[in-house]
């Protein structure tokens, strides 16, 4: 390296100077390196002398001395005084540009003249030591001599008062053409420069690394250390140190000292903590005790007493370091046998470092600043220190695995162990349901607190094993989204309607202001319920009284959505705590371990949103998270591209009721395997009337439910199926759960109003069986669920097994029906022969009629429509004109009918619906009386429904008695036609039977038909 500095700084073959004569004739200054004017100058000891004294012999006897070196010599031994330096130097014609003197350091003070012109002075050389003031930097000197100069002489005026050791001209002075020494003088201030600024900022950045982890104090070691190098650098060759501070040559030398001996010394620190993670020795003690007592000297004393004793305390001082060194990295190569390339250089770098530093402080200096050796060094130090970080960070990677490896373990255990307590707790929690309903139905005003308080902590516990489920999911990045746009609107009234049981008992209103006309987001709907059942939850759980909102808005192309309460609130700090696993707000204990808010930040952050959380003690919380809105053009034309709406077999099409046909394989469906061969397809046609908002899941449902069995119409709102409920009669309605508008739920609550559970069932299709929503179900009627994404067997199966159970039901009331009609029929009957016997003696014609007539009745009674669903209203009022006929006959004026016929058109009503009434209003209201009475049979069109009214004059009836006949079951001997006919019109249009009576004043029994039942 130093070689290959060398051709930078190269010095040519060149004369040197003897007996203060430099022959430099026939010398080529231009394009040429400098020359060093080292050789025997002349020097005048003790005189500041002039040209004029020299050319005039009044200068003395001068003495020779070597330049560069110590006058000591010349001077009687002493270091101490002032003289004078003479040389001539030679040349050839002058060149066309100045000749540069470039002076690297004379002790203490200097002033140049040449051929007697003052030039340059450096500090104040003077014979006495008042007048002499000390300075020793680097400088330039530029002379242009006049034409025809061959003879320079060159004349140094020193003076030295401080320096004990070195005295006059130290260092070797360059001289050349001044643009080749500008440029050597820049290459060495830039090298300099550079080395410095390189440290610095090395410096810096380690400072930084420092400030990041103070747990590695090395670092901080290492940022001094450069720190310090950059000291010494700056402080010596050409002393940029005075560019920037203000020193004088007292502390210019005082700096320079110490920055050596303290680079050395952290140099040692820190190759003591490569080569151990101990305590330094106690020998290190004691030479940091002695560089501190060296450094003390330093600062306070005297210059000149510091420099006349300064080299044996300074050689021991920065020569001992090295040695320490090196042997150090000798004995880390010996026992750890690793990184032997990296200490030998290091060790090497160090070494020649201070070699070389030893030979430019002699007196044999003739080159300018070199770096390589220290920035080595540096470097060696920082690789060394890279390959120990990567080694124990390789050593920390394999550690972080393993325990990884052991969380995953827990993950999988706590995973394990969840599925295994699933199914014991919910057994037991089977059990003790069993029992509290067993005690209820017993005692219904006992309490059961005990059972009650065991079901509840069994639903808690299940609902923490849940919650260790998702927990481990989402930390194995398995949580599987399935996003498709959704309606807001729709999930958050489902997700209240789910936890408003939970308000009972507390002065708390739950209440959803979602707009249904806000836009869709694109998320999946399981993991939405899911977010916002924990929101709403951990409200209704913090508040015991007040309110809690949930509303949604609109902002900045994402929807907002807020939970707000006004429970108890949190503190500041309790704010960062409660997303973290196991962590509760407050550190109270209210059911849980405090995951349900960890994992639902993480199903937000899962589905591209963000969720904040601002809270007052005593003031509530608002927990605010935002979905993307989803892409409209690209849901229609990604999810309604390959559907085509079709009329259903056999049916007409009525607002947007679609039947759906699949082309492809849709997300909804689990899997479709074969139709099962031993799946209960006898009996008729199964009516299945399907609810949905998005039309992909009801072609799915189509596709799944294709066999012949199942006539299956779709309808997109729970509105529309309450119409087509009205209209029709079905054998099962699927509803989903959350759809915009009318719920699921709410959907299944009005259907129980008119169908109960056996007449009309109903399944639902969730996206999560979470016990709260089929709690839910449950309890606003529903028959069965199914979870989304369904199973294609189990579904069929279960439409299959419910259809079937209303068609049961439903041919059994029709049997209920015949039989009843059978039930009747031997009595009438006896009385109609008894009449006809009567008047074949008395009137044949008559007697043909009423034979006629009770055919006619006969051939009604019998007709196999009487088992269907719907007939002809002509069919009804035939079979109604032939037994008002019969009974005319037999009771004579006793009983008089009277038709109001307002209506004229087809309608298709219940068979035997009329028939009955008619029948009731004749034997209990008007022949109860011994004068008999006025039957009226109205038909009426009104606006959109058709009006049958049975109106008698007879005795009448109380109220009571009107509502026992309503309210009769079916299990009475007796007098269960008004209670079959009201049950039967409310099964199918939603309204029973109007029965108006006064005793005394008769009794009016009307009912409703609507006119969409017209064909």
């Amino acid at each position: 390296m130093q070689r290959a500095w060398q051709q930078i700084f190269a010095l040519p073959e060149q004369p040197g100077a003897a007996a203060g004569v430099l022959d430099l004739r026939g010398w080529t200054f231009k394009h040429a390196h400098s020359l060093a004017l080292d050789g025997t100058w002349d020097f005048y000891p003790n005189r500041l002398v002039s040209e004029s004294d020299i050319r005039s012999g009044t200068a003395g006897d001068a003495v020779p001395v070597q330049v560069p070196g110590n006058w000591k010599g010349a001077m009687s031994g002493s270091s101490l005084g002032y003289g004078t330096y003479a040389l001539h130097i030679l040349v050839d014609q002058p060149l066309d540009e100045p000749y540069s003197f470039w002076v690297q350091q004379i002790q203490a003070s200097s002033r140049i003249e040449i051929n007697g012109r003052p030039l340059q002075a450096m500090g104040q050389p003077a014979a006495r030591k008042e007048l002499y003031y000390p300075m020793a930097v680097p400088y330039a000197v530029h002379y242009l001599p006049p034409e025809g100069t061959k003879d320079m002489l060159v004349l140094i005026q020193t003076a030295n008062y401080e320096h004990g050791e070195k005295a006059g001209i130290s260092y070797s002075i360059r001289f050349g053409a001044q643009s080749m020494v500008q440029k050597e003088r820049w290459y060495s201030t830039s090298f300099q420069l550079a080395t410095i600024i390189i440290l610095l900022l090395h410096a810096l950045y380690v400072c930084i690394l420092y400030l990041l982890d103070k747990e590695h104090p090395s670092l901080l070691l290492f940022a001094l250390m450069l720190i310090i190098i950059a000291v010494s650098i700056a402080a010596d060759n050409d002393v940029l140190l005075f560019l920037v501070l203000p020193l004088n040559y007292t502390w210019g030398i005082k700096v320079k000292l110490l920055s050596y001996v303290w680079m050395v010394f952290f140099m040692l620190l820190l190759t003591y903590k490569f080569y151990s993670a101990q305590a330094v020795s106690r020998a290190f003690k004691v030479y940091s005790l002695l560089l501190l007592l060296y450094t003390l000297c330093l600062c306070f004393l005297p210059i000149h007493i510091v420099l006349s004793n300064a080299t044996i305390y300074f050689s021991l001082l920065y020569m001992i370091p090295p040695c320490w060194m090196f042997v150090l990295f000798g004995i880390m190569v010996y026992k750890q046998k690793k990184d032997v390339g990296f200490l030998t250089f290091i060790g090497s770098s160090i070494v020649s470092g201070v070699i070389w530093g030893t030979t430019v402080n002699s007196y044999r200096k003739n080159l300018p600043f070199y770096s390589i050796d220290i920035l080595a060094a540096i470097a060696g130090f920082s690789a060394y220190a890279l390959k120990q970080y990567i080694r124990r960070s390789n050593e920390n990677r394999q550690l972080y695995e393993q325990l990884l490896q052991a969380d995953k373990q827990k993950d999988r255990f706590l995973m394990n162990t969840s599925h295994e307590l699933r199914t014991p707790l919910h057994g037991m929690m089977s059990i003790a349901q069993s029992e509290y309903d067993k005690k209820r139905a017993a005692s219904p005003d006992e309490e059961a607190g005990d059972l009650e308080l065991l079901v509840r902590i069994g639903r808690q516990m299940s609902q923490l094993l849940d919650d260790l489920l998702d927990l481990t999911l989402l930390r194995e990045n398995r949580m599987v989204l399935h996003p498709a746009p959704l309606s807001v609107h729709t999930i958050a009234a489902g997700a209240a309607d789910m936890l408003r049981y939970l308000t009972d008992g507390k002065n708390l209103t739950l209440h959803v202001s979602v707009s249904a006309s806000l836009p869709r987001v694109w998320a999946d709907e399981k993991r939405l319920i899911q977010i916002l059942f924990n929101l709403i939850h951990n409200a209704v759980k913090w508040t015991e009284q007040g309110s809690i909102l949930v509303t949604a808005e609109e902002a900045d192309g994402k929807l907002l959505i807020s939970v707000a309460d006004t429970g108890a609130g949190m503190e500041e700090e309790a704010l960062a705590r409660i997303f973290l696993p196991y962590e509760q707000a407050g550190g109270q204990d209210r059911g849980g371990l405090g995951l349900g808010l960890g994992i639902t930040r993480q199903l937000v952050e899962l589905h591209g949103g963000r969720l904040t959380v601002e809270s007052r003690l005593g003031e509530g919380s608002v927990f605010r998270f935002t979905l993307q809105l989803a892409d409209e053009a690209f849901f229609t034309d990604e999810q309604f591209g390959r559907m085509e709406a079709v009329e259903a077999p056999g049916a007409a099409y009525t607002g947007r009721s679609v039947h759906v046909r699949n082309k492809d394989e849709e997300p909804f469906l689990a899997g479709v395997p074969p139709s099962p061969s031993g799946l209960d397809t006898e009996g008729a046609e199964l009516k299945i009337l399907a609810v949905d908002d998005d039309p992909v899941n009801l072609r799915v449902l189509a596709t799944i439910l294709h066999e012949d069995i199942y006539q299956l119409t779709s309808v997109l709102s729970g509105e529309e199926a309450l119409i087509r409920l009205e209209e029709e009669s079905w054998d099962l309605l699927i509803t989903d759960v959350m759809m915009p508008g009318m719920s699921g739920y709410e959907l299944t609550r009005r259907v129980r109003e008119r169908y109960p559970v056996s007449e009309l069932p109903v399944l639902l299709l969730t996206a999560r069986a979470m016990r709260e929503e089929i709690y839910y179900g449950f309890q606003q009627g529903a028959n069965d669920y199914v979870t989304k994404p369904v199973d294609s067997l189990e579904l069929k199966y279960r439409v299959t097994g419910l259809a079937r159970l209303k068609q049961t039901v439903a041919h059994s009331l029709r049997l209920e029906m015949a039989y009843l009609q059978a039930q009747i029929r031997p009595h009438f009957l006896f009385n109609a022969l008894n009449s006809i016997a009567t008047l074949s003696t008395i009137d044949l014609c008559q007697m043909q009629q009423l034979i006629e007539a009770f055919s006619s009745y006969l051939r009604s009674s019998f007709d196999l429509m009487n088992t269907g669903t719907l007939i002809h209203l002509k069919q009804e009022l035939s079979l109604v004109e032939a037994y008002l006929y019969i009974e005319k006959v037999r009771f004579g004026e006793r009983l008089e009918v009277k038709w109001e016929r307002n209506y004229t058109g087809l309608l298709r009503v219940p068979p035997l619906i009329l028939q009955p009434l008619v029948e009731n209003a004749v034997r209990h209201g008007l022949l109860s009386l011994i004068e008999g009475g006025l039957l009226t049979i109205r038909i009426e069109e009104e606006e959109e429904h058709v009006r049958l009214a049975v109106q008698d004059n007879g005795r009448g009836m109380e109220q009571a008695h009107i509502n026992r006949l309503l309210m009769k079951h079916k299990d009475k001997s007796s007098g269960i036609g008004i209670w079959n006919t009201n049950r039967r019109l409310i099964e199918r249009y939603g309204q029973g039977l109007s029965i108006q009576s006064r005793p005394g004043f008769g009794t009016t029994v009307s009912f409703m038909i609507p006119l969409r039942r017209i064909e």
